[in-house]
């Protein structure tokens, strides 16, 4: 049985440009997709990464819901993940979870899971910091659900002696992300100590991490 926890090494990787290159063709599928799993555009929802972990499952597991699968799953799947207690029921969950997914069920791959390995490989190159994997990070989070910005800014620090904040925007005529969701035109980051996370004003002494609407 093949194991699609999210990793270091990304899986699944056949066929990947095709999946990219469809993602824009699957929107239809990917919103109804949506409808089911709770997708959400929106970052501002935050929760501890404690929240996220189930100290019953092991390495490869345990965090496996930080990041963008939040941004995919519902609170009942969060939920029952954080109920497993070993790693064995964790591998099923996760291969049914992708499996409810499929915008092509009938078909051997998953271009929805392939797009989500192949954008989870470059977040993991690029955005990777402070022990954690790039698609684990709000900007990694970002990339993976709804693919590069368009354009890549930096506003003047908030406050003095405060790091330049940093601006993603998409354009409106954006794809749908894999959450079958438009992004939100601009998306903000802010260095706080080691890590980049979303920034808010008025809220900057808080980390905030990506979530999905099971945390409204």
């Amino acid at each position: 049985m093949t194991s699609y926890a999210a990793s270091k090494r990304p899986r699944h990787r056949t066929a990947v440009g095709i999946a990219i290159a469809g993602i824009a063709g699957l929107t239809a599928l990917l919103a109804l997709t949506s409808c089911a799993s709770g997708g959400s555009s929106n970052p501002s929802t935050a929760t501890s990464l404690a929240d996220l972990t189930n100290p019953a499952l092991g390495p490869d597991y345990a965090q496996w819901l930080i990041g963008p699968v939040a941004f995919l799953a519902t609170k009942e799947e969060v939920a029952t993940y954080l109920s497993l207690h070993d790693d064995k029921a964790a591998e099923s969950f996760i291969e049914q979870f992708w499996a409810r997914r499929n915008p092509h069920p009938k078909r051997p791959d998953n271009a929805l899971l392939a797009a989500y390995e192949e954008r989870g490989a470059e977040a993991d190159r690029l955005y990777s910091e402070s022990g954690r994997i790039g698609r684990q990070t709000d900007r990694g989070t970002i990339y993976v659900i709804y693919g590069a910005p368009s354009q890549v800014d930096f506003e003047v620090p908030p406050a003095n002696g405060a790091p330049p904040v940093e601006v993603w925007t998409y354009g409106t005529d954006a794809s749908a992300g894999l959450n079958g969701r438009q992004p939100s035109p601009r998306y903000r980051f802010i260095k706080r100590g080691d890590v980049t996370v979303f920034y808010v004003p008025g809220r900057t002494d808080r980390l905030r991490r990506s979530v999905g609407p099971g945390f409204r």
